[in-house]
C-alpha cells in the first residue's frame, strides 16, 4: 500500500463519529454521511466492510442503522485502514541487502506504532486539542 485512499479516510471518519456517538442506538447511514462528511453511496460500501469484518453490527428497519461492536469500540485506526485497505505497509524487499530490509523492516514497524492508537484515544487528542485551542484575550 502506497498511501491511505479516501476509502481509508473516509471509514475512519465514520468509525469516529460513530464512536463519539455511541449511545446504544444505531446511527442510520445518512445521518452519519452528513455529519462525517462522506458521499452516502461511498459510506454503505465502506460501512459493509465494516460491518463484515466485525467492527460494525447493522440492525435492519425504520428505527435501525450502524452500531459499534465491541470490537469497533477497542479498534485502532490502524486496524481500521487495515480493513479497508489491506495490510499496512506490506513491503516485499526485493534485496540481497541485509541492511536495507533492516531498514524496510524498522520503517514499516515504525508506521504501525503510529497508527496503532484507539478510538478512544483520538477522542482524548481532541479534547487535548481544544483545551489548547481555547483561549481569552
Amino acid at each position: 500500500m502506497a498511501g491511505i485512499s479516501t476509502k481509508g479516510m473516509y471509514g475512519l471518519a465514520a468509525m469516529y463519529y460513530l464512536y463519539q456517538n455511541d449511545t446504544g442506538s444505531p446511527l442510520q447511514i445518512a445521518n452519519i454521511a452528513t455529519n462525517a462528511n462522506i458521499p452516502q453511496n461511498y459510506l454503505e460500501q465502506i460501512l459493509l466492510e465494516l460491518r463484515k469484518s466485525g467492527l460494525l453490527s447493522s440492525i435492519r428497519g425504520a428505527k435501525g442503522g450502524y452500531i459499534l461492536t465491541d470490537k469497533g469500540r477497542e479498534s485502532t485506526v490502524l486496524d481500521i485502514i487495515e480493513v479497508l485497505e489491506g495490510e499496512m505497509c506490506k513491503l516485499d524487499c526485493k534485496t540481497n541487502s541485509s541492511m536495507l530490509a533492516f531498514f524496510w523492516e524498522s520503517t514499516t514497524l515504525k508506521i504501525k506504532e503510529v497508527f496503532d492508537i484507539k478510538l478512544k484515544n483520538l477522542q482524548n487528542m481532541e479534547h487535548t486539542m481544544q483545551e489548547h485551542l481555547n483561549y481569552v484575550i
